[in-house]
């Protein structure tokens, strides 16, 4: 039984269970008439992620909105519906990794427990071998409710990818994949993150530290802790104001995605045998990129500088400023996502994902799978694990050449996708691009609407 309170890297490695767990069992919520069950769990799920037990009394005014004060007895509504959702828990299946979420009897908090394993000494040796998130990615506030519904809504087919069966056909037959299945070097699994700061109110005293006077701010010029140091050098006035807390927000269809890639590499027979890592943009170093086959899973605008400047180099797809489009310069079409996901399912969305491989700096290789936004990355994690639908890429030019690229428009209507459709796919330049220098900005004050609180 895992206890999210505990530190180090082994609570952030229980949470990332904790949040897989939590993802097979929303998807069973979703089927009941009634969303009381649905509300409680994730209002539950909260505050176990918190580890702050909630009262009867708090779960009665928050999820089912009585407004009630002073009830001695609590709400038997709450009783009610504690007592089906612990049932229910029962009855859904576990994850991949044998992991279930329990709701104790006499407790609100739930708890994670994991099934007598039936494993192969394999995958027990490649989960030994997957180094924990890091703390801030998880456990940190980061993860605030917002987030964490959000992750659940799009994380839910997650489990569904991890145990689809791809027996017709191997994965190491189809690109990407077979660019590194004659590889015998690590692999290394890199989520794209976004750096967050804290900004701090005006005001003096012990109130300038209260939770409820802070506020957690992504702001696109201040990617990186060191960017912080040179916004406070540059803006003294605010120096004070600011404070790196070494916090980064990984987003959910990345979650999602890291777990469907690495449950797939742990099916395939020659991928099995690789030690995988598990790591966040912000962790990748120049010698990880150096002595391991890279994959990068997460959004465009998440990639981290050292995964974007060779890309740019060698794509000529170009990311706006607006985040939302991407622009191919070779053409001069713009593709734009219709940004987030609606919960109105008579809606249709539309978004773009994208699949691309470059050789690595050292022999290796770089493979990226990446969207807009995080519908498209959910259908580009589960089409990058299906030899079926990879198969239109086993064309002559995308065989031969050194790297290639595919645009996909992925449509949604609700929180389920509708099916990827090929845009293009087409070999890339791939001489030259990690002896170029990227152009160094000028470091110059940050303008303040840059700043998006969160």
């Amino acid at each position: 039984m895992a206890d999210l309170r505990q530190d180090g890297d082994e609570a952030a490695l229980d949470e990332a269970r904790f949040l897989a767990a939590a993802a097979c069992v929303r998807p069973g919520l979703e089927g009941n008439r009634s969303d009381k069950l649905l509300r409680l769990f994730d209002f539950l799920l909260k505050r176990s992620l918190e580890g702050h037990p909630p009262t009867e009394q708090q779960i009665a005014d928050e999820v089912f909105s009585t407004g009630r004060t002073n009830t001695p007895r609590g709400d038997a509504n709450v009783r009610v519906y504690a007592h089906r959702l612990r049932k229910v828990l029962k009855e859904l299946p576990p994850s991949a990794d044998g992991d279930r979420l329990v709701l104790p009897v006499g407790s609100y908090l739930l708890r994670l427990v994991t099934d007598a394993p039936e494993k192969d000494s394999d995958a027990g040796e490649i989960a030994a071998a997957v180094p924990a998130a890091p703390r801030s990615m998880l456990t940190r506030p980061i993860f605030r409710w917002s987030a964490v519904l959000v992750l659940l809504s799009m994380a839910g087919l997650a489990a569904w990818f991890a145990l689809k069966p791809t027996d017709e056909t191997r994965l190491v037959d189809s690109m990407p994949w077979a660019a590194i299945s004659g590889s015998s070097r690590p692999i290394t699994v890199v989520m794209g993150d976004y750096y967050f700061y804290e900004s701090l109110p005006d005001a003096a005293g012990e109130n300038r530290r209260r939770p409820d006077t802070q506020k957690l701010v992504w702001d696109r010029q201040v990617p990186t802790p060191e960017d912080l140091i040179i916004f406070q050098m540059l803006n003294p006035e605010k120096a004070d104001r600011v404070l790196d807390t070494n916090q980064h927000y990984v987003s959910s269809g990345t979650i999602a995605g890291a777990f469907a890639v690495r449950a797939a590499l742990r099916r395939d027979a020659v991928f099995r045998q690789r030690e995988v890592r598990l790591i966040s943009a912000s962790q990748l170093s120049p010698d990880l990129l150096k002595s391991t086959d890279v994959i990068y899973i997460g959004q465009l605008s998440g990639v981290s500088a050292i995964l974007r400047d060779p890309l740019v180099q060698a794509s000529p797809l170009r990311l706006d400023d607006d985040l939302v489009s991407v622009t191919d310069m070779a053409t001069g079409r713009k593709y734009r996502s219709d940004g987030v996901e609606l919960r109105d399912e008579q809606i249709s969305r539309r978004d773009y994902g994208y699949v691309a491989r470059i050789p690595g700096p050292a022999g290796n290789t770089l493979i990226v799978i990446a969207a807009l936004r995080d519908p498209g990355l959910r259908e580009m994690a589960e089409l990058v694990v299906d030899p079926s639908r990879l198969a239109p890429l086993r064309t002559q030019a995308v065989l031969t050449a050194h790297g290639f690229e595919a645009l996909y428009q992925v449509r949604t209507l609700g929180s389920v996708n509708l099916g990827a459709t090929p845009v293009f796919q087409r070999a890339i330049r791939t001489q030259g691009i990690w002896d170029r220098s990227a152009t160094t900005p000028e470091y110059r004050p940050i303008a303040a609407p840059s700043a998006t609180p969160r």
